[in-house]
C-alpha cells in the first residue's frame, strides 16, 4: 500500500479545510498534492476518487503558484485524466507554460489516445479494451463518466454494417442523431432517426426509441444487425408501462447475435442468466471525474446559516425565498428539478419575476408567430429562462438544450426528461421536489444520486454543484437489474406469448400452453393476438367476443373512401376506450373520453393550425391550452391512438371475415398515417418522420409532391436550394438539422 491510514486522513482534514476556504497555504496544497499523488497507484475504487477530488477541488480553487501548478499536473498525469491538463489550462493560460511535461508524460498520454485521436481516461481505456476482447459488454458507470463517448469509438474501429442506438427519450435521440451527424468519421453510414426513411443495403446507423426498433424489426425481420448499443438500460426493469417495449426490445436484438454494448449509471450487478445466455461480460466503474459539491439546506434549521459561493444566507420558511437566494448567489448555469410539468411552468414564470429581458432569438419570435403569442416560454427565454418537459415538441425540446449549452440560457427547469441522460452544460443542480410524476411517489435512491450526477459537465467543470432544498431518500446505486424474460417465473401472460417457447419454463411454458388451447378452443388464431404487443389478451378476447355479439356494428363500421364518417370514428375510440386503453389512458384525467373524440375529430377533419388545435383546448391559461395540446399530440395522436386503433382494425376484419367470408373489411391505415404524422401524403411524412415542424412542411410541400422518401427530398434540394426561399433563415437551420 502506498499510502497509509494517517495519510488518508490528513487528506480528508486538508480537502476538508479547501471546500470550506476559498484555498489553501502553499505548504497545505504541497502536502495534499503529494500525498494524494499516490492515491492513484492503489487498486482501490474509492481512494482513486478521493484523488479525483483532491484534483478537482484544488483546480476549481485555480492556484497560480507555478510549483503548486506542477505537482497538481503530476496528479492529473498520474490519475490518467489526461484531459484534465486541458481543462485547467482554459482557466489558466499559462499553466502548461509552467509545467514541466516529462517524455514519460507524452508516453503515457499515447498510450490511451487511439487512433480517431480522442484521448480517454484511464478506466474509459479498461472499457473499451473490455469490449474489444469480450465484444459483449454491460457497463454500469457514473453519468460524469462519458459511457456514451465510447459509443463512436467503438463503431469506428469495427467494422459493422448495421448499427442500432436504443435511447429512451426523444431528447436524447435528438442530442444523439446531431452529434452524429456532425462526426466525421461517421459519415460513411446512413443516419435512420424515423420509421420511414429508406434504408441501405449496409452501413445504417439506427437512432430510435425501444417503440421505433420494435416496429423496424416488425417491418423487416430479417434485417441483420451487427452491433446495438442500449442507454438507461436500468428502465428494462422500471415499474412504468415502457419497460415491458423496452425488454422486448432487447430480447429481439440479442437474438440477432450481434456485439453489444449496454450501459446506465449506477447499478451494481446484470442478469446472471442474461449473461449466460448471451455470453456476455458486465464491468462497474465508480470513478466521478466531475466531482460534486453538495449543499443540503433540508437538514439546515429555519434561521440556521448556510454558504455558497462564500456568501453566507439564512435559511427561510418560504422555499422559493430560499430558491431565489441560493440562485442569487450561484455562478454557471442551473438546472432545476421538479416532479410536475404544471410546476415546472409555474416555478419558471416565478423565477422569471425577478429577471430583466436581456436576450433575444430567432426562437422566441417562432414561438409566438407559430404556436402562440401568449406562450409564457416565449416570454421566459426573453429572461434568459426555460422550462423542458415531455410534452414540448421535439424540435423546440432540442432547441432549448442548445441555447442552455450555447450559454443564451441562465436557467432550466425541468422534469425528469433532462436528468435522463441528456448532457448539459449546467454547473448547478437545484433538486425543488422530491417526488417525481404523483406527489405520493417519491424520488427514491436512484432517481436521487442519477439527478445528482447531472450536475457539471467533464470538459467543461472539474466541479458540479447540487443544491437540495427537500428531505430526500439517501442516495444509493440500484441492485441488480433482472432481465424479466430470462429471470421471472411468473411472467404476465402478455410476456409468455412474445417469448420463443424454447426460452420459456415451468410456469412460464405452461402460461404460454395454456394461452394457446384457450385460444384454440374458442377460434381465435394465436399469431393474430401475439402480433397485438401488450395489449391484455382478456381485453382482446373480450372485443372479439363483442364484434360477433354485435353483428349490426360490423356493418355499421364499414364506410367507403379513405376514412370513416366523424359518427363511425366516435364509435371507434369509444370502443377502443371500452376495451383496449390501457388504466393510464382510461382514467387519464387531463383528458376525458369526451374532449378525445371532440378534439381527435377536429384534428383528422379540419387539419387544423397548432393555434387553431390549442384555441380548442378547455381551459382557462394559454399555458395549460398548449401544454395539453402537445400532451394530446405526443401521447394520443403519435403513439396511443395509433397502436389502438391497428389492433381495433385487426380484430374488427378478422372477426368481419369470419361472419361474411370478406376480406374487405375496413382499413384505418389513411386515419392512423393522418393521426401519428398530420399528413397522409408520403413526402410530408417523410418530413415529419425527420422532425421537421408542421409549419415548415406546409410551406415547403407543394415543392416536394413527387418525393418518395427523405433521401429524395435532400436530392431535390440539393440541385436546387431556391426551393426553399420561402423559410426565415431560422427555419432554414430547423430544416438543416433534420435533413
Amino acid at each position: 500500500m502506498f499510502v497509509n491510514i494517517e495519510d488518508i486522513a490528513q487528506i480528508n482534514i486538508l480537502l476538508k479545510e479547501l471546500k470550506e476556504k476559498n484555498g489553501l497555504t502553499t505548504k497545505e496544497y504541497k502536502v495534499l498534492l503529494e500525498k494524494s499523488y499516490h492515491l492513484f497507484s492503489e487498486d482501490n475504487d474509492d481512494l482513486y476518487n478521493l484523488g479525483l477530488s483532491v484534483i478537482c477541488h484544488i483546480a476549481e480553487r485555480k492556484p497560480t503558484d507555478p510549483f503548486i501548478q506542477q505537482l497538481l499536473y503530476d496528479c492529473m498525469v498520474s490519475s490518467r485524466v489526461f484531459l484534465y491538463a486541458d481543462m485547467y489550462d482554459k482557466l489558466d493560460n499559462n499553466f502548461i507554460g509552467n509545467i514541466d511535461m516529462s517524455y514519460m508524460d507524452m508516453i503515457s498520454k499515447e498510450f490511451y489516445t487511439l487512433n480517431t485521436n480522442t484521448v480517454l481516461t484511464k478506466d474509459q481505456k479498461k472499457l473499451f479494451d473490455d469490449f474489444q476482447e469480450y465484444r459483449r459488454l454491460i457497463v454500469s458507470a457514473p453519468t460524469s463518466f462519458g459511457k456514451s463517448r465510447i459509443i463512436s469509438e467503438i463503431i469506428a474501429h469495427n467494422n459493422y454494417k448495421n448499427i442500432a442506438i436504443i435511447l429512451p427519450t426523444i431528447a436524447l435521440l435528438n442530442e444523439t442523431y446531431q452529434k452524429f451527424k456532425e462526426t466525421a468519421f461517421l459519415s460513411e453510414y446512413n443516419l435512420i432517426n424515423s420509421i420511414a426513411q429508406p434504408i441501405s443495403e449496409n452501413k445504417n446507423i439506427f437512432i430510435l426509441t425501444p417503440e421505433k426498433m420494435d416496429m423496424i424489426l416488425d417491418q423487416d425481420p430479417r434485417l441483420k444487425i451487427d452491433f446495438f448499443t442500449m442507454d438507461e438500460i436500468y428502465k428494462i426493469q422500471d415499474d412504468n408501462d415502457r419497460r415491458t417495449i423496452f425488454t422486448h426490445c432487447l430480447y429481439r436484438l440479442t437474438k440477432k447475435s450481434a456485439d453489444f454494448y449496454l450501459i446506465g449509471p449506477y447499478f451494481n450487478g446484470f442478469s446472471e442468466n442474461f449473461l449466460k445466455e448471451t455470453n456476455a461480460v458486465f464491468r462497474k466503474y465508480k470513478a466521478e471525474i466531475v466531482q460534486k459539491d453538495i449543499v443540503d439546506l433540508s437538514i439546515v434549521d429555519y434561521q440556521g446559516k448556510y454558504k455558497i459561493e462564500n456568501i453566507t444566507y439564512k435559511k427561510l420558511r418560504d422555499k422559493d425565498r430560499n430558491l431565489f437566494n441560493v440562485l442569487k448567489s450561484l455562478k454557471g448555469q442551473s438546472l432545476i428539478y421538479l416532479g410536475q410539468r404544471g410546476r415546472v411552468e409555474g416555478k419558471a414564470k416565478k423565477i422569471a419575476q425577478t429577471k430583466e429581458k436581456k436576450y433575444h432569438n430567432d426562437l422566441i419570435d417562432y414561438i409566438k408567430e407559430n404556436i402562440h403569442n401568449n406562450w409564457s416560454l416565449a416570454e421566459l427565454l426573453e429572461k434568459g429562462i426555460a422550462f423542458h418537459h415531455s410534452s414540448i415538441p421535439k424540435y423546440i425540446q432540442t432547441e432549448i438544450v442548445e441555447a442552455f449549452n450555447n450559454e443564451q440560457l441562465d436557467i432550466l427547469i425541468c422534469t425528469t426528461t433532462l436528468t435522463e441522460g441528456v448532457n448539459t452544460s449546467a454547473k448547478n443542480v437545484i433538486i425543488y421536489d422530491n417526488f417525481k410524476g404523483k406527489q405520493d411517489l417519491l424520488l427514491n435512491g436512484f432517481d436521487v444520486k442519477n439527478i445528482k450526477g447531472r450536475a457539471g459537465r467533464f470538459l467543461s467543470h472539474f466541479l458540479g454543484r447540487v443544491i437540495i432544498l427537500e428531505n430526500l431518500s439517501e442516495e444509493k446505486d440500484k441492485g441488480t437489474i433482472e432481465f424479466s424474460y430470462y429471470d421471472n417465473d411468473n411472467l404476465d401472460t402478455e410476456e409468455t406469448i412474445q417469448v420463443d417457447k424454447v426460452d420459456l419454463l415451468g410456469r412460464n411454458l405452461v402460461s404460454r400452453n395454456e394461452v394457446e388451447y384457450q385460444l384454440e378452443q374458442i377460434n381465435i388464431p394465436f399469431h393474430l393476438i401475439q402480433s397485438n404487443k401488450f395489449i391484455p389478451v382478456f381485453n382482446q378476447i373480450k372485443l372479439i367476443r363483442y364484434f360477433r355479439d354485435n353483428l349490426n356494428v360490423l356493418s355499421e363500421m364499414i364506410f367507403n373512401g379513405n376514412m370513416p364518417n366523424k359518427s363511425q370514428f366516435s364509435k371507434i375510440l369509444q370502443i377502443c376506450h371500452q376495451f383496449l386503453f390501457n388504466d393510464r389512458d382510461a382514467n387519464d384525467r387531463t383528458m376525458f373520453l369526451g374532449n378525445l373524440i371532440r378534439l381527435t375529430n377536429f384534428y383528422i377533419y379540419r387539419s387544423p393550425l397548432i393555434k387553431d388545435l390549442i384555441n380548442n383546448q378547455n381551459g382557462q391559461h394559454i399555458d395549460t391550452k398548449v401544454r395539453n395540446t402537445f400532451y394530446l399530440i405526443s401521447h394520443y395522436f403519435e403513439f396511443a391512438l395509433p397502436r389502438y386503433l391497428t389492433i381495433f382494425e385487426k380484430l374488427f376484419n378478422f372477426v368481419y371475415e369470419e361472419k361474411t367470408n370478406r376480406k374487405e373489411g375496413i382499413n384505418l391505415k389513411p386515419l392512423i398515417t393522418k393521426l401519428e404524422f398530420g399528413y397522409i401524403n408520403k413526402h410530408q411524412i417523410a418530413l415529419r418522420e425527420a422532425g421537421i415542424p408542421v409549419n415548415i412542411i406546409n410551406k415547403i410541400s407543394e415543392k416536394f409532391t413527387n418525393c418518395e422518401n427523405i433521401d429524395d427530398i435532400k436530392l431535390k434540394i440539393s440541385l436546387n436550394p431556391q426551393l426553399l426561399n420561402m423559410l426565415s433563415s431560422f427555419e432554414m437551420n430547423l430544416l438543416k438539422k433534420y435533413i
